[in-house]
């Protein structure tokens, strides 16, 4: 499903609008020029665009694309509403004492949702429960947006087993990196053999063991940074998993590579 993907964006663009260079499709949708221009040349290579008089067109395999897109869309929004309208209530941590029928603001903290009544958000609910501060409490009328920013991902990448793994690594500088990011980490993710060894090396515990790349992502959409750690080749996957996500968000999850 590529809902709101961004190259369907600029594919809406060019077939609604008057654009006559990249530098003008890069301001509107505010992506990079390069993005752009990769983006086209795919799209060039699908005959979804041409270029007539020195403007950006749809085809009309482009047109029959963005309304395959918009049905998509419909179809997502619709189930999407159905949901919405089960969800009755909600658990969430009470951040204060909290009384039935009090109005709590909604904020998100270490990958939680908390409730609480001194502490104003843009997203509130009321509650259907007492609960004291650090008990789970049940809330409804859930309105607004709750606060979140997206959580970093940092890979650490190891040599290959054919390289000689975690036996070649020079632990030393394999501490010094880790300390300079521990501060900034909130879960820990072994990608493979190689990381989980080289952790145990260090005396270092591991948070995320099974499915680690989807569970890191879904960690960071919830706000938390996330280290990663293993050979190249699992630290590829996982670079590849992250850009495939950021392809299709609406809001990207930024990672770093420290090659070691």
């Amino acid at each position: 499903m590529e809902i709101l993907s961004k190259k369907f964006v600029i594919l809406l663009e060019i077939a609604t609008g008057d654009y006559y260079s990249i530098t003008q499709i890069a301001e509107k949708v505010g992506i990079t020029k390069q993005g752009v221009s990769e983006y086209l040349k795919k799209m060039k290579e699908e005959n979804l665009i041409e270029i007539v008089g020195g403007k950006y067109k749809a085809t009309m395999k482009g047109i029959d694309k963005i309304f395959s897109y918009i049905n998509q869309i419909d179809k997502y929004l619709e189930e999407k509403k159905k949901k919405l309208n089960m969800i009755k209530y909600c658990s969430a941590i009470a951040d204060d004492d909290i009384k039935k029928g009090e109005r709590v603001y909604l904020f998100m903290k270490n990958g939680y949702l908390y409730a609480c009544k001194k502490r104003e958000s843009t997203a509130f609910a009321t509650a259907i429960e007492n609960a004291k501060k650090g008990e789970d409490i049940a809330i409804t009328n859930i309105r607004g947006i709750i606060p979140l920013n997206l959580g970093k991902i940092y890979i650490f990448s190891l040599p290959s087993v054919l390289e000689g793994g975690s036996k070649a690594i020079n632990i030393k500088n394999l501490k010094q990196e880790m300390d300079k990011k521990i501060k900034k980490i909130d879960k820990i993710g072994i990608l493979d053999i190689i990381g989980k060894i080289s952790l145990e090396k260090l005396g270092v515990k591991y948070d995320i063991e099974y499915d680690v790349i989807n569970a890191s992502i879904e960690a960071s959409q919830k706000g938390l940074n996330i280290l990663l750690i293993g050979s190249k080749d699992e630290a590829r996957m996982a670079i590849k998993k992250i850009e495939e996500y950021n392809e299709n968000a609406i809001k990207e999850i930024e990672y770093d590579v420290i090659s070691l």
